[in-house]
């Protein structure tokens, strides 16, 4: 069976993701990556933040547009992760309509899919998963 590889951003060189992703048996190769946290081929790549960066990017969104702009503009399938409890839970502060409305900007002016993990454990768990299936029709 071939090997799976994800290009890893530096910044994310120790991470609990990381560490996931290699006791899945998955070869990481660490650069320092333009756009994009993790990349799987030359079709996919993945972004990823906490539901606290989320919830911070809605008074500072442009960051948050800019890099999934250029990752949409880089990759034909890019990936947002979104890593931690549900941020729509009653106990936050931000209107949930304020949360709603940003996702659906990301997923409809962006065409960039959000997917939600609870910590870096199942991110690590998506990641591998889609790395292998794309990586398996590339043979």
């Amino acid at each position: 069976m071939p090997s799976v590889k994800v290009v890893v951003d530096s910044g994310e060189q120790g991470s609990g993701v990381v560490k996931g992703l290699e006791k899945q048996d998955i070869d990481i190769e660490i650069l320092t990556l333009e756009v994009g946290k993790y990349i799987v081929n030359n079709r996919i790549a993945f972004e990823r933040m906490t539901v606290n960066d989320l919830l911070k990017s809605i008074f500072e969104n442009r960051k948050l547009f800019s890099q999934i702009k250029d990752l949409a503009g880089s990759y034909d399938r890019p990936v947002l992760i979104i890593e931690g409890e549900d941020p729509f839970s009653s106990g936050r502060t931000i209107n949930p309509a304020s949360i709603q409305g940003l996702l659906n900007t990301i997923a409809v002016s962006f065409r960039v899919p959000a997917i939600f993990t609870l910590n870096e454990a199942e991110t690590a768990e998506v990641i591998s998963c889609i790395a292998r299936v794309e990586q398996s029709d590339e043979v």
